[in-house]
């Protein structure tokens, strides 16, 4: 039940908040049939925002729960500066473009540690 000056939408911690704010990012690029240049797209993206000093520190890869055996070997806690990331989907995946596998900006406020 709704109380006035609460609401029920809004996260609670800092770690509700920023699961949140990548969420919707993530749940999209799953979605999504990747075209042939999904990873030269989204990694120049990731590249030019780290190039611009912004908060973007690097590239995580968001494994496909369900996805091929390279995929469950990749570093869960892995890093990447784009020009070093796996590119999706990674050769010899069989879903080719329907690779869940996707690629989430690690902001400099989430590397620090």
């Amino acid at each position: 039940m709704a109380v006035y000056g609460q609401s029920l939408w809004l996260p609670q911690t800092a770690d509700e908040a920023e699961n949140m704010a990548f969420d919707w990012l993530n749940k999209f690029h799953k979605e999504m049939v990747k075209p042939e240049n999904y990873a030269e797209k989204i990694l120049a993206q990731y590249r030019l925002g780290m190039k611009a000093k912004g908060s973007i520190a690097g590239v995580a890869v968001v494994v496909d729960e369900d996805g091929c055996a390279e995929s469950q070997g990749l570093d869960a806690a892995a890093i990447y500066h784009p020009d070093d990331a796996p590119h999706l989907p990674l050769p010899g995946c069989p879903k080719g473009g329907r690779c869940q596998c996707v690629y989430r900006p690690v902001m400099t406020y989430q590397s620090k540690g």
